[in-house]
């Protein structure tokens, strides 16, 4: 009687509409991967990292200091990795068809703003995405929104900070804080 009970029980909180799911592979998209996490301290503007970063596009590491916005546009290396630090989720493409970058664009600017980043990314070939994350990359093979939904529930803050526009103050390499 108590299994029973606590069969049903279980079964009332989980697989129910809105639930955030783990993101896995699909049809379009390869199971996420796990790079290691890189240590990286703030860049001078969009000076290059002294060492490479541990995943292609990067998910941690060194990153740009100032204001880096999270929306549509072109966004370098320690850029993405500053939207990563914030809280957002990076989207990087290589050359994708115009309603392809459409619903990636739609994601960006609508349902996800704020939350999501899109950018192209040289060393993709045409058609490929990757869904960005703090240590964490799915690749996928073209865009496929139900992955993108599932990753972002998954692993974006649901208010990202804009990197650059917060209120901590910043003491990096200036001697003792007042």
């Amino acid at each position: 009687m108590v299994a029973i009970a606590l069969v049903a029980l279980l079964a009332g909180c989980s697989t129910g509409e809105g639930d955030v799911g783990t993101p896995t592979a699909t049809a379009r998209c390869a199971e996420p991967e796990l790079p290691p996490i890189q240590f990286g301290s703030h860049l001078l503007g969009d000076t290059e990292p002294p060492v490479p970063y541990s995943s292609s596009p990067p998910t941690s590491g060194w990153h740009s200091s100032g204001a880096i916005p999270i929306g549509v546009g072109e966004l370098s290396g320690p850029q993405q990795v500053s939207v990563l630090e914030s809280g957002a989720v990076v989207i990087t493409h290589g050359r994708l068809a115009a309603t392809e970058s459409t619903d990636l664009a739609a994601l960006a600017n609508g349902r996800f703003d704020g939350r999501i980043a899109v950018t192209p990314y040289e060393r993709l070939t045409d058609g490929e995405v990757v869904l960005a994350g703090w240590g964490v990359l799915q690749r996928c093979d073209g865009v496929d929104v139900g992955a993108v939904e599932t990753f972002v529930a998954a692993y974006a803050a649901e208010a990202p900070t804009v990197p650059g526009l917060d209120d901590v103050p910043r003491t990096e390499g200036v001697g003792d804080a007042p």
